[in-house]
């Protein structure tokens, strides 16, 4: 067992909740990756720039209503009954409910003043329509693949991704015999989340049925955590994925598209830490809980150095093969393409670090601290971004994010060691 004995070993069941996060994130990642060659190699940079747009702006809708709900619902499951548990997964599908149909309200609203105002024509007015009903369907997707992973069933979301991944990849090859394929493409988009939806509903309804009468304003509980935790992941939004805008409106589109079409490269990077990150909160959680703070910290650290030491691996693979991935497999030269490899695969390296520790900072409830931490790296990291694109180019915006990932990885493992000196209990 290790020098740690029980505090460090690893149970059957949670290593096949890992089997199974990871052959779904598997499945996700390989999707994300064929969509983003499929429009590479058959769309314009300027419509497959649009989609990354646009897909960019619906993953940071997802993750703040994510970093609202999932913390605090995972702790408050960990310590409720099957009737409490039923209780708050109906509050909190009943008022999540009640605040969508606001959003295609607001969204026929901003595009028309935007659309009257000038600022948009008849196709971006259309595609961010589109858009807006696309983010609908994969909130509340994302919602009943919470509510699964914190009852530790990633089989019954393998089944529902299964097909949301078919749906989706064939209506992106469709979109792209169409000269607007980024608008068909994110179509494309909330029809197969629409689909998995209900597949999700169903199998959270068979594994523990909710009552749609239970906690009464639980949202309005979770708010002062969770105001914290959305601004934290909003900040970090910022830092890992708010380039993109700003390289659109200081470069261009098609500078847009270089930089998602090397960083589509560190997708099986991606594959590591998000797989694992979907079982890795409500098993943190667990171990908190059960262990203690440290045997749980234990555990991080070692899945951290484990998978930082195989991403190692893939990047020396990717690095030699370059040549043959761009001109072949990408059927682009880009400019720059060997610095902006480079600095993504040192991005990754320290997002692999990230993911893991935040877990236990996450589970003791330090958003505040983390906040400050994801911001003041937020800032450092757009304004690098920007001084340096005007310098560098498309590499510039690149390093900013290594810059803010590297400040925010000190951050949280400073805070991580004040956590475990905390739990250290003092000598009598």
């Amino acid at each position: 067992m290790g020098a740690d004995g029980p505090g460090t070993s690893v149970s059957g069941r949670e290593v096949r909740a890992f089997g199974s996060a990871l052959a779904m994130q598997a499945l996700l990642s390989a999707t994300s990756f064929l969509v983003g060659l499929i429009l590479v190699r058959r769309t314009s940079d300027v419509q497959y720039g649009y989609y990354v747009l646009v897909v960019n702006a619906l993953l940071l809708l997802t993750t703040l209503q994510s970093s609202f709900i999932q913390p605090q619902m995972v702790v408050r499951m960990t310590r409720l009954d099957r009737a409490g548990r039923a209780d708050l997964i109906g509050g909190l599908l009943r008022e999540h409910r009640r605040l969508m149909p606001l959003a295609p309200c607001s969204g026929v609203l901003i595009v028309g003043v935007l659309w009257f105002a000038g600022i948009l024509d008849g196709r971006s007015g259309l595609l961010l329509f589109v858009a807006m009903v696309a983010a609908i369907a994969l909130l509340t997707r994302e919602l009943f693949r919470i509510v699964l992973f914190a009852h530790r069933r990633p089989q019954d979301v393998l089944k529902a991704d299964a097909f949301y991944v078919l749906l989706l990849i064939a209506g992106v090859i469709l979109a792209t015999y169409s000269a607007e394929a980024a608008i068909l493409a994110v179509a494309a988009l909330a029809i197969a989340a629409a689909t998995s939806t209900r597949l999700l509903s169903g199998a959270v309804w068979r594994k523990e049925s909710w009552n749609v009468h239970g906690a009464p304003g639980i949202l309005r509980a979770l708010a002062p955590l969770g105001a914290w935790s959305v601004a934290g992941a909003g900040i970090h939004w910022a830092v890992s994925q708010g380039y993109s805008y700003i390289v659109a409106g200081t470069l261009s589109v098609q500078a847009v598209a270089a930089i998602a079409a090397t960083r589509l490269l560190l997708m099986p990077v991606n594959l590591l830490s998000a797989g694992i990150g979907t079982q890795l909160f409500p098993l943190t959680a667990d171990w908190v809980h059960r262990l203690g703070v440290l045997p749980a910290l234990r555990r991080l650290v070692l899945l951290s150095t484990g998978l930082v030491a195989a991403a190692l691996g893939y990047f020396a693979v990717l690095w030699v093969l370059r040549g043959w991935i761009f001109t072949v497999l990408l059927k682009r030269e880009f400019a720059q393409g060997d610095a902006l490899l480079l600095l993504w695969c040192c991005v990754f390296i320290l997002m692999l670090i990230r993911d893991q520790l935040i877990n236990l900072l996450a589970v003791r409830e330090r958003f505040r601290r983390m906040t400050v931490i994801t911001g003041a790296s937020a800032v450092a990291s757009l304004t690098f971004s920007y001084i340096a694109m005007l310098r560098f180019g498309t590499a510039g915006a690149v390093a900013g994010v290594l810059l803010g990932e590297l400040a925010n990885v000190v951050g949280i493992i400073v805070l991580t060691c004040l956590e475990a000196r905390q739990a250290v209990p003092a000598p009598a």
